[in-house]
């Protein structure tokens, strides 16, 4: 059962990502779509071909080739995350005999550069670095770690300029073999989230 988000930090961009062996974009119609529930925002721009197709409304976008869907929150609400999801677990329930082989739930956090502060975890050698690269440098990292049935692949990359910002991605992989696998998958949303919440809370001094 899918679990509602309440609350949260939200990421400032967010999407699903659905891997099959062999998916048919052929089918994947404006009115199929339709017809079958999977998309019900009023549609801004669709493209439909053998090999490719594009849905987007206002707020959301569904794309399909033979080896991937990915749905994009492109304004990232509790309500769009969830509809987002819900798109998600309609197209597999309706293709359920699809070979899916993997699912991936991807967030981007956009946070202030001085309210980030990587250091007291990972204990670099300050001297060593600005005599290796500058005296002005910026400390990131790529993360691997396990949360329930995910992979976590947890990048870290802070900018330079006048807006310094920290730029955290988190991308939850689970390789799967069932619709109800993918769907397991989607229904960990919230969890997902919170824990990405809970590393960028962590490694933001004024979080």
């Amino acid at each position: 059962m899918k679990e509602v988000l309440r609350g949260m930090v939200l990421p400032s961009s967010a999407n699903l990502v659905i891997l099959a062996s062999n998916y048919n974009p052929s089918i994947v119609s404006k009115d199929w779509l339709y017809g079958k529930g999977i998309f019900t925002e009023p549609v801004t721009n669709f493209v439909h071909t053998p090999v490719f197709s594009l849905v987007e409304s206002d707020l959301l976008s569904l794309t399909v080739d033979e080896q991937r869907l990915q749905v994009v929150a492109k304004r990232v609400t509790e309500d769009n995350l969830n509809a987002s999801a819900d798109i998600g677990r309609k197209f597999v329930e309706t293709l359920a005999e699809t070979p899916y082989k993997a699912i991936g739930l991807n967030y981007h956090y956009n946070v202030p550069r001085e309210g980030y502060d990587l250091a007291p975890i990972l204990s670099p050698n300050d001297g060593k670095l600005r005599e290796m690269l500058s005296s002005t440098y910026g400390l990131g990292a790529v993360l691997v770690f396990e949360f329930e049935r995910f992979v976590v692949n947890f990048t870290i990359k802070p900018s330079f300029g006048k807006d310094q910002r920290v730029l955290m991605s988190f991308n939850f992989h689970s390789d799967t073999a069932s619709a109800s696998e993918v769907k397991e998958g989607l229904d960990a949303q919230a969890r997902t989230l919170g824990k990405a919440e809970t590393i960028m809370r962590e490694l933001c001094k004024n979080g």
